[in-house]
């Protein structure tokens, strides 16, 4: 398993870019299978859902806790599946709001659970990490 652990202290934790900067050099180290047209679609969609996931926990962290402080990153041995893990100052569980299609906020954790094969809260010491599984895509299409 591959492993990656990054700060975000430096910045009071306060803004995902850093995150997402991390994010972004892990999945590009992630050689991409065939043509990169994932899904028939012409992108590589678990890329994106992998970013998507990433972002909505570190903006998570950012919007409702005093800060990120770290964000782990496993990839494991067969490379099929991702687990990001946002730890952050506090020990409140999240709990997804209502589902409002009406209003621009408040689905993140609708979007984690859509897409993560799995997520859940783990307590730490300082606070809590929150980790969302996906899947990686990155056999080549069959035939």
């Amino acid at each position: 398993m591959d492993h990656w652990d990054f700060g975000l202290a430096a910045d009071g934790g306060k803004a995902p870019e850093p995150g997402m900067s991390c994010i972004r050099q892990v999945l590009d180290a992630i050689p991409p299978h065939g043509d990169g047209s994932a899904h028939g679609d012409g992108r590589e969609s678990w890329r994106d859902d992998v970013l998507l996931v990433a972002c909505e926990l570190l903006t998570n962290a950012c919007l409702h806790t005093p800060g990120a402080t770290r964000l782990d990153i496993e990839l494991d041995v067969d490379g099929d599946r991702i687990t990001i893990a946002v730890t952050d100052r506090a020990a409140t569980r999240p709990m997804p709001r209502p589902w409002r299609p009406d209003t621009p906020h408040g689905h993140g954790l609708h979007i984690i659970d859509r897409l993560a094969a799995d997520w859940g809260v783990t307590p730490d010491p300082d606070g809590k990490t929150v980790w969302a599984a996906l899947p990686l895509d990155t056999a080549p299409p069959a035939g």
